[in-house]
């Protein structure tokens, strides 16, 4: 049969034929490692379940920017794996994003940026499933594309400085303004859980902005942290987390069209009422740009 894409599935969900379920494993081996276990059971059972899954909605979730550099979502989902605990998954999207040309310290700082939300519950499984892949990534291992990142995107560590000093573990006063002084610049407006913790526990925002500060080392994009925290926030239904992480992404000068392939990226554990929740707490902010 010719001219099969990349995965091998055709458009038709009807005839399903060996060759193209031969060239979807050897496409999933060749980028992860392994076909999926989630996805050998519809090749065994329901091969149109899997191809409407591939042809109607994975290859269609992207804007045309990012089908060309599918990192940003491939880190978005390490991102998230590692938050939720899901072990295979976190190893899964290591070895798809160094087979799509993503350095080992930008999966790192992905990972780092992870942590504050997954605590040692998530990092347990991530840790389990990707230390040894992660000890054993050397340069070698390495072929980055210097356009595997959107025009624009750029690691700055500055781009999160709020000012605070680190050196003291106490919040002083000047600490405390200079971070909703940040807010207020990058978002236009400081978030409701500063507000609360800089009346009721200074010391713990400033721990919580110490991480925040210094997950990005090893050069991810600064922009990937809106991306991450949308995808993320798109798929728990957070509203208000869904409007920080636009405004975030707005004030780095992102897309409407990066912003949006996030939250549809998000449908994939979110589904479309995720992206219902997307619409009523950010719409009208992705409308105007």
């Amino acid at each position: 049969m010719a001219n099969l894409p990349p995965d091998g599935l055709l458009y038709d969900p009807d005839i399903t034929t060996q060759e193209e379920i031969d060239t979807f494993r050897a496409f999933y081996k060749r980028t992860k490692g392994y076909s999926l276990p989630a996805f050998e059971f519809w090749l065994d059972l329901r091969p149109d379940v899997l191809k409407r899954y591939r042809a109607n909605y994975r290859r269609e979730v992207s804007s045309a920017e990012e089908k060309l550099r599918p990192i940003p979502h491939v880190l978005a989902m390490l991102h998230y794996y590692v938050i939720v605990g899901y072990g295979d998954g976190v190893l899964y999207e290591l070895k798809l994003a160094q087979s799509e040309g993503a350095a080992r310290g930008e999966c790192l700082d992905a990972m780092a940026f992870a942590f504050i939300n997954a605590g040692p519950m998530g990092m347990d499984a991530a840790g389990a499933s990707s230390l040894e892949f992660m000890k054993n990534w050397t340069q070698d291992d390495e072929v980055l594309s210097p356009s595997r990142w959107p025009p624009g995107w750029s690691f700055d560590r500055d781009a999160f400085r709020s000012g605070m000093d680190f050196a003291t573990p106490e919040a002083s006063r000047h600490d405390l303004q200079a971070v909703q002084d940040w807010y207020q610049s990058r978002l236009g407006e400081v978030p409701k859980y500063v507000q609360f913790l800089v009346r009721h526990r200074p010391n713990f925002l400033k721990a919580l902005r110490n991480r925040y500060e210094n997950a990005l080392r090893d050069g991810l994009p600064k922009e990937m942290v809106p991306y991450m925290l949308l995808f993320f926030n798109v798929v728990r239904g957070f509203s208000e987390g869904i409007r920080e992480a636009v405004l975030l992404g707005r004030s780095f000068n992102m897309t409407k069209s990066q912003l949006t392939d996030a939250i549809c990226w998000a449908s994939y554990y979110g589904g479309m009422d995720g992206i219902t929740i997307a619409e009523q707490a950010a719409g009208e902010l992705l409308d105007r740009m």
